[in-house]
């Protein structure tokens, strides 16, 4: 028991070092070379004929106003954490997903996007860059995604950033049943600071990043967690049962 316990001191500092190294390289972006093709295309928006429509989320009723149809292929930057203790806004009963801040086009010609900080907040993305870098403002977007469909809900669970999606829907107005007369509304061009609200009908992950270490993350957080349960229940054994101690001499 003493040699185990001993052996776990290691191995926490072992998984401590791995946690921090995944951490960092987790959602690296790669090389814009080595970026899917369809990346490099501008969004599709078109008319749609489709007509308002509503549907239900847990016990509350969402109403849909169609203003487009679109369909995007980006590069995820950011997104936000729904889930956080520091967000506000969102419960259990909010039909938003977390939001999806992509970047297409002329933004990945050249690894100038890299060279880009990307932070998001409860409803928004915020970017930032050096001098001497080439960024195209119109060329990302945040993109605030409801659904009714709970397989594509489970879907965003899993992007993450560094992932290069698909996305197929509609630009859309909505308004949950107890907003009264608010309604969230979307953006109809990439030349504002407004969000796109995409009704969200089907995802694709084209490619996904770097899974080995968020992997690696994921599950070096619970070691760091475990480790220390079972130091402490290996020395309580050890203490009930003397005879497995190590014995020193003199």
């Amino acid at each position: 028991l003493y040699r185990i316990r001993m052996a776990l001191k290691p191995l926490f500092l072992a998984t401590l070092a791995m946690v921090a190294l995944s951490w960092y390289l987790k959602g690296r972006f790669l090389d814009h070379s080595k970026l899917e093709q369809e990346l490099l295309t501008e969004p599709l928006q078109d008319e749609t004929e489709r007509e308002p429509f509503s549907f239900e989320y847990k016990g509350q009723l969402i109403h849909v106003r169609p203003v487009a149809s679109y369909k995007l292929w980006g590069l995820v930057v950011s997104h936000n954490n729904i889930h956080s203790m520091a967000d506000l806004v969102h419960d259990s009963t909010s039909v938003d997903t977390k939001d999806l801040c992509t970047i297409w086009g002329p933004n990945l010609e050249s690894n100038d996007f890299q060279l880009v900080r990307y932070k998001s907040g409860q409803f928004t993305c915020y970017f930032s860059y050096p001098s001497g870098a080439t960024f195209h403002h119109r060329a990302l977007g945040n993109n605030h995604l409801i659904t009714d469909n709970q397989t594509i809900r489970n879907q965003l669970e899993w992007v993450r950033v560094g992932d290069q999606v698909r996305l197929n829907g509609l630009l859309v107005d909505y308004q949950m049943e107890d907003w009264q007369s608010f309604w969230r509304k979307s953006s109809t061009t990439r030349s504002d600071t407004q969000c796109e609200v995409v009704f969200l009908e089907e995802l694709e992950v084209l490619r996904r990043a770097t899974p080995g270490w968020y992997a690696a993350f994921a599950w070096g957080k619970r070691l760091l967690l475990l480790i220390p349960v079972l130091y402490v229940f290996v020395f309580w054994l050890e203490a009930r049962n003397p005879a497995t101690s190590r014995v020193g001499e003199i």
